[in-house]
């Protein structure tokens, strides 16, 4: 029994060391066999990772291994096409003559191959991009899964690419390198917007380097449609997710750089610009932005980061010369002057404010003007701001807009989350004078203040406004007006008369003006129009049409003194915004050099008498001004009006 029983532990303990030792040969063998996988099984996982990876028909000559047993084996592999995807047309992507690289063994097996030492042998690239913005080389449209490329040692000869992207209009075609003595080399020629192009690219040697050194190049673009440059490092080589580098650009328009960098810029007048770009993964960072659009200068920095699917700008812009005339380009100022000629000058600017390809796009400008220049005369002298947008909500806040007299201040708001962009304004005017803003300063003279508070639906803000609802307010508490106009005002002809033939640039004093209208679906009424002088006083009734920007408004009066004979006439404005017209009774226009003339008087005296006399025709008149008008409560008017 015993001997039975030490016969059973023998054998027992006998197959524990063979399965010990066979558990441990199959480690060793385990261990020992990724580093000795036969070429026909490399040759099926590169077939494998190249098909998958571009899920296009792949075709892989011979594969070999520089020795039996090696955890990172040198690969050689012969003969490579891979074609291209079906939306691209007919060719390859890729037909390449050889590739040498090394490969960690381990690293394929958990996913994260990176080839290194790579010596590349007639390899022609076929690079498409179609017009929706599709590229053969990331059929994907998102990298990010995807790690860099590490490279330590590169080596490219008898090797060329083409680029072929309908969406710039851009088509490059050239040989490229890359070796020990001249670092990489790319040359190419083509076409960029229908005119000749030649592009260059320059970088340094890539042989035995940290993979995470900075790397420098150097590229440009070279064409009459655009001149852009740039020179700089990379973090890492090849790595153009990290750079930083100085770009310049000049070119006819700011939307031939867009076409290269496609930030959806606008067309301007010509471009020469100049910065510092870094780009972080997702982020870019403008550092020392300056140069000239046309004839407008302007210099700035801006962060743009790319977060959950939106875009969030952070941007400082000063110009110390802008001309808006230089933010569109001729094609467009061609369509300006054709309106203009059409429609006549308007003072309600046609600029686009529909933000329907505004897209996911966050942040703030603050931006500041020293100078504003214009081709046609303007009040406007200088302005600052802070603009913001926020789910397709852009607001200018802290405006402030200098004139040539007074200022301008308050806020803009463009909402466009649904239906056509919706313009409200909130601005304040201050201590601008009355000629400076209608131009008709030997008529009254006065410094106003005003409010504006209209609100409108429309793809331009002349759109916007020719629709708007809301009010419209200018007053003066103080001034002086043409002794005549105060007279025909108070409708009183000995008065005017007088001082036609004994003072003709006699002033009296204005004691207020309230031009307070109330703006329905774009036409603006008095509410009130009221004038008060030291010898009469007036209402006005009509309207201002905004969608043409006409003026149709009549004031009539009464004389606090005594009147020997009324003035038939009232005072009228007419005209439009941009080129108002002011006739008193017949008694003179709006410029000082239309003097009333003998004819004008007796014309005046005629129809007068013949009104008193009740011959002919005379038009309605206020009842309130047949006796001695009572002066208005200025004050109170002008506290009402601007509330």
């Amino acid at each position: 029994m015993d001997d039975r029983r030490e016969r059973s532990s023998l054998i027992a303990q006998r197959r524990i060391r063979l399965i010990i030792a066979a558990t441990g040969t199959l480690m060793i063998l385990l261990i020992l066999l990724p580093g000795a996988v036969p070429s026909h099984i490399w040759r099926s996982l590169i077939l494998h990772e190249l098909e998958g990876a571009s899920d296009r028909n792949v075709a892989v000559g011979t594969v070999k291994r520089d020795s039996f047993f090696s955890y990172s084996p040198v690969i050689t592999v012969h003969d490579v096409r891979v074609a291209q995807p079906a939306w691209a047309g007919d060719g390859n992507f890729i037909l390449l003559k050889s590739v040498t690289a090394r490969v960690s063994v381990f690293d394929i097996i958990t996913g994260r191959a990176q080839p290194d030492r790579v010596r590349i042998d007639g390899l022609d690239l076929a690079l498409i991009r179609n017009r929706d913005g599709r590229s053969n080389w990331d059929e994907s449209g998102d990298d990010s899964d995807n790690p860099a490329l590490v490279l330590t040692d590169l080596e490219i000869s008898n090797s060329q690419f083409s680029f072929v992207d309908h969406k710039r209009r851009l088509s490059l075609a050239g040989p490229i390198s890359v070796d020990s003595r001249n670092g990489l080399r790319a040359e190419a020629s083509g076409t960029f917007l229908e005119s000749k192009a030649r592009f260059s690219f320059a970088g340094g040697a890539i042989a035995g380097i940290d993979p995470e050194a900075d790397y420098p190049f150097k590229m440009a673009l070279e064409s009459p449609a655009l001149h852009l440059t740039a020179e700089g490092k990379m973090r890492g080589v090849l790595n153009a997710d990290r750079f930083v580098a100085l770009f310049s650009a000049q070119a006819p328009t700011l939307k031939n750089l867009d076409r290269v960098i496609e930030a959806g810029l606008f067309g301007t007048q010509p471009i020469d610009l100049r910065a510092m770009v870094g780009h972080r993964d997702n982020d870019w960072f403008i550092n020392r932005l300056k140069g000239s659009i046309g004839r407008s200068n302007l210099s700035g920095s801006a962060n743009i980061r790319k977060r959950e699917g939106r875009t969030k700008i952070d941007a400082t812009i000063h110009a110390t010369a802008l001309d808006f005339d230089d933010l569109a380009n001729d094609a467009g100022l061609a369509r300006a002057a054709t309106l203009s000629r059409r429609i006549g000058p308007r003072i309600l600017p046609d600029t686009r404010i529909n933000l329907s390809k505004m897209g996911p796009t966050d942040g703030q400008i603050d931006f500041t003007v020293d100078r504003l220049l214009s081709r046609r005369d303007t009040v406007f002298r200088s302005l600052k701001g802070r603009l913001s947008l926020e789910r397709k909500v852009i607001k200018i806040s802290e405006l402030a807009i200098n004139l040539k007299s007074g200022q301008l201040t308050g806020s803009v708001q463009v909402d466009h989350r649904s239906g056509a962009p919706k313009l409200s304004t909130n601005l304040i005017l201050k201590g601008a004078a009355l000629s400076d803003l209608i131009g008709n300063g030997d008529i009254v003279s006065a410094t106003m203040r005003g409010r504006i508070k209209l609100s409108g639906s429309g793809d331009t803000i002349r759109a916007a406004l020719e629709k708007a609802d809301g009010k419209a307010v200018m007053v003066a508490s103080d001034g002086s007006v043409r002794a005549t106009a105060a007279h025909v005002l108070g409708q009183n002809l000995s008065g005017a008369v007088g001082k036609i033939v004994n003072d003709p640039e006699a002033r009296v004093p204005l004691r207020c003006l309230v031009a307070n209208f109330d703006a329905k679906n774009g036409i603006l009424t008095p509410a009130p129009l009221a004038v008060d002088t030291e010898i009469s006083i007036g209402r006005g009734e009509g309207r201002i049409v905004l969608d043409g920007e006409t003026i149709n408004l009549t004031l009539r009066g009464g004389a606090k003194g005594e009147s020997a004979l009324r003035i038939v006439d009232p005072i009228r404005i007419s005209g439009t915004l941009n080129a108002p017209k002011i006739s008193i009774a017949g008694l003179g226009k709006a410029e000082p050099a239309d003097k009333p003339s003998v004819g004008d008087v007796l014309k005046v005296a005629t129809k007068s008498i013949g009104n008193a006399l009740g011959i002919g025709s005379s038009e309605e008149q206020d009842e309130s001004f047949r006796h001695q008008p009572k002066s208005l409560d200025c004050d109170a008017v002008v506290a009402a009006a601007m509330r």
